[in-house]
C-alpha cells in the first residue's frame, strides 16, 4: 500500500480518537455525582472550571456534540470517498463490474469504519469514562469549556432550539434530573460490592432513625427517676448512690415542672462541703438542695427528629434533654446515649440492670416499638393506641401485667396463627420484657382476665 493510503487511515482513525474523545468526556460529565462536583469544586483551578462545566449541562453537551457530530462525518465521508478508489480495483479484479466494484467498496468501507466508530468511538471510551468519570472529566473538561466558549453562537442556536422542542412536548426545559429517592440510596449501599456488613447495616440503620422521632427514642417519663428541687443534696446523694444513672431530672412543684438536672458528681461535691464544714465545726450557709446544685436542662418538642437532634446534642455538648408534649407537659427524657443507641443498637455498660426475666427463652425489651419489634423478630403487631410492644401487651389485657400473662398474636404480615406474647419481667406496673412464644395458646388470656386478683399474683407456671 502507497503513503497516500496509509495517510488516508491515518486521518480516519484520528477522527474517530477526537469522536471517541467528545463522546467519552460526555458520558464522564453526565456521570459525576453531586458529592463529586463538590470535590472538584474545592480542588480549585481546573476542577472547579471542570465542576463548572458540568453543572451547566446545555452547554456542554451541545459542545460535545457538535465534535461527536463532526467527527463523525469527516470520519465516515472522509473515509469513503478517499478510500474507496483504492478498493474498486480489488473487486474488479476478483470479477465485479466497474459499477458494482465502485458500490460495493464504498458499502464496505462504510460498514467497517461504522465498525470502528462504535467500538473505538464510542463503546470503549464510554467505558472508560464509567469507570473513572471525574479523571476523564478532569483531564479533557476544561478543553469542552473552551470549545463551548468557542461555539457560544452555534450552541445559543441550539440551546433556544432544544428548549422549543422540549416545550412542545410539555416538559420544563429547565427541569433538573430526578432527585434519588431513599429507596434507590438503600438499594445503593446493599449492592456496593466495597461495603462490608457492617457498614450496610449501621447505614441502614441511620436511614431508618432519619424518620423516627425523638417520642419514640425517648425514656418515658414512667421510667425516669427524679428528684425533688427541695431535697437535700446529701439526702440526694445517698438516695441516688445504688442507682446505675449519672444525671438526674430535678423537679420543683410536680413532675411537669422540671427545672432542671443534676450530675452525680454535683451532688459529690456538695457532701463534700459539708462534710469539711463539719469538720470545722463551723456551718455558716444552710445545707445546700438540689435545686441549688442543678444545671438547666432543655426543652424539647417529642415530633423533632432524632438525627437533628443528635447533631445539636453534640454540637452543644448536651448530654439530656427533656421531651416535651404539645402540652408542655413531661414525656420522658432523652439522652445522648439514647440516641447513639438509635444507630447502633443498645450499648449496654457494666452498670445497666437487666429485668429478671423467668426461664431461658428469647426475651425481648418490650419498650421497643412495634417497627423495632418487627424488625428484630418478622412480626409486625396491630397498630392502635399504643407505640411499643409494652402498649400492644397492656391493650389487649386490659389491665397491668403480671410476669406470666399471655396475649394473642395479632399481626399485619407473618406466618404464625396461634403464636402469643408471654410477660416475662415487669418492673413496678411496667412491662419490661416479654417472649414470643409461636405456640402459644391464646385462650390462656381469656383465663387470666377472669381470674381473680390472687390468681394473678401467683408465681409464673401456676395458673
Amino acid at each position: 500500500m502507497t503513503t497516500e493510503i496509509w495517510t488516508d487511515i491515518a486521518l480516519v482513525l484520528l477522527f474517530i480518537g477526537i469522536g471517541g474523545l467528545f463522546s467519552g468526556t460526555e458520558l464522564a460529565l453526565v456521570s459525576l455525582r453531586e458529592s463529586q462536583l463538590v470535590q472538584l469544586d474545592k480542588q480549585g483551578g481546573r476542577g472547579a472550571r471542570v465542576a463548572r462545566v458540568a453543572r451547566n449541562p446545555n452547554r456542554f453537551l451541545a459542545a460535545v456534540q457538535i465534535g461527536v457530530t463532526v467527527a463523525g462525518f469527516f470520519s465516515a465521508a472522509f473515509g469513503a470517498s478517499t478510500l474507496s478508489p483504492h478498493v474498486s480495483p480489488v473487486l474488479v479484479r476478483w470479477g465485479l463490474s466497474q459499477g458494482a466494484a465502485d458500490t460495493v467498496g464504498l458499502i464496505a468501507l462504510t460498514l467497517v469504519i461504522a465498525y470502528l466508530s462504535l467500538v473505538l468511538g464510542e463503546l470503549v471510551p464510554k467505558r472508560l469514562a464509567m469507570q473513572r468519570p471525574a479523571k476523564i472529566a478532569t483531564a479533557v473538561g476544561s478543553a469542552v469549556d473552551r470549545l463551548a466558549w468557542v461555539m457560544t453562537p452555534v450552541i445559543w442556536l441550539l440551546s433556544v432550539s432544544t428548549n422549543g422542542v422540549v416545550r412542545l412536548l410539555g416538559q420544563d426545559p429547565r427541569a433538573k434530573g430526578e432527585a434519588v429517592t431513599d429507596e434507590e440510596l438503600r438499594d445503593l449501599v446493599a449492592t456496593h460490592p466495597d461495603l462490608p456488613e457492617d457498614e450496610r447495616r449501621l447505614i441502614d440503620d441511620v436511614f431508618d432513625a432519619g424518620d423516627r422521632l425523638l417520642v419514640e427514642a425517648m425514656r418515658p417519663r414512667g421510667e425516669v427517676r427524679f428528684l425533688s428541687a427541695a431535697q437535700s443534696a446529701v439526702d440526694a446523694a445517698a438516695e441516688v448512690r445504688q442507682l446505675p444513672y449519672s444525671r438526674y431530672p430535678v423537679t420543683g412543684t410536680d413532675f411537669d415542672d422540671v427545672v432542671g438536672f443534676v450530675h452525680v458528681r454535683d451532688l459529690l461535691a456538695a457532701v463534700a462541703d459539708v462534710a469539711v464544714d463539719l469538720g470545722d465545726g463551723v456551718r455558716d450557709e444552710p445545707e445546700a438542695t438540689v435545686g441549688d446544685v442543678a444545671r438547666p436542662i432543655p426543652s424539647l418538642p417529642g415530633t423533632n427528629k432524632v438525627l437533628p437532634t443528635l447533631s445539636s446534642m453534640r454540637r452543644t455538648g448536651t448530654h439530656i434533654a427533656l421531651v416535651v408534649d404539645e402540652y408542655g407537659g413531661t414525656d420522658g427524657i432523652v439522652t445522648l446515649e439514647d440516641l447513639l443507641e438509635e444507630l447502633v443498637g443498645d450499648i449496654v455498660d457494666e452498670h445497666d440492670v437487666k429485668p429478671e426475666t423467668t426461664g431461658t427463652g428469647s426475651d425481648v425489651d418490650a419498650r421497643l416499638t412495634l417497627e423495632e419489634f418487627a424488625d428484630r423478630t418478622g412480626v409486625l403487631l396491630h397498630d392502635g393506641p399504643y407505640e411499643t410492644v409494652a402498649g400492644y401487651v397492656l391493650s389487649r389485657l386490659g389491665r397491668m401485667a403480671a410476669i406470666g400473662d399471655r396475649v394473642p398474636v395479632e399481626t399485619v404480615r407473618s406466618g404464625l396463627t396461634n403464636a402469643t406474647l408471654q410477660v416475662t419481667a415487669v418492673d413496678g406496673h411496667r412491662v419490661a420484657a416479654v417472649r414470643l412464644d409461636p405456640e402459644g395458646d391464646p385462650t390462656v388470656l381469656q383465663g387470666r382476665v377472669s381470674g381473680s386478683t390472687a390468681d394473678r399474683d401467683q408465681p409464673p407456671g401456676t395458673d
